[in-house]
């Protein structure tokens, strides 16, 4: 698939993808669409409690976080998009997943929730994971 046709792709995407695409071929392509980029960088991410802590900062998320599964989904859903498009790039995903499926598997269904959410706000995108990891039934762009 061309750089052209997977900027299409993208521009339409909204949920979960896994792609090959180098990461600053990403960045260039969410600048030139206007989205909001967000890089979710696993390299410190084995467990659930790391993926939250990753999660509060990257979001920036509210004080009152729980630190929970629910507190998340409750804060994605409420997140102030201004913007046409958001992508959260989710690099060195797959420790996390072999180590932490179940948890990996919870992370995967509140942040589909979240990119659904945002959808029927009008925002575009979702979250794109980059790297090698575990087979995830998730398209491809």
């Amino acid at each position: 698939m061309s750089i052209k046709s997977r900027t299409s792709a993208l521009k339409k995407f909204s949920g979960i993808a896994r792609t090959d695409l180098p990461v600053d071929v990403i960045e260039h392509i969410v600048d030139a669409l206007g989205w909001r980029l967000l890089p979710l960088d696993g390299t410190e991410v084995a467990t659930k409690d790391d993926f939250l802590e990753q999660c509060a900062e990257v979001f920036g998320l509210p004080e009152w976080f729980g630190m929970n599964w629910d507190a998340l989904e409750e804060c994605l859903s409420e997140l102030e998009l201004e913007t046409p498009g958001l992508l959260v790039l989710w690099s060195s995903w797959g420790e996390f997943a072999g180590a932490e499926p179940e948890d990996f598997a919870t992370a995967l269904d509140i942040l589909q929730t979240a990119a659904g959410t945002w959808a029927q706000d009008g925002v575009k995108g979702g979250v794109l994971f980059v790297g090698d990891g575990p087979t995830m039934e998730v398209p491809n762009i």
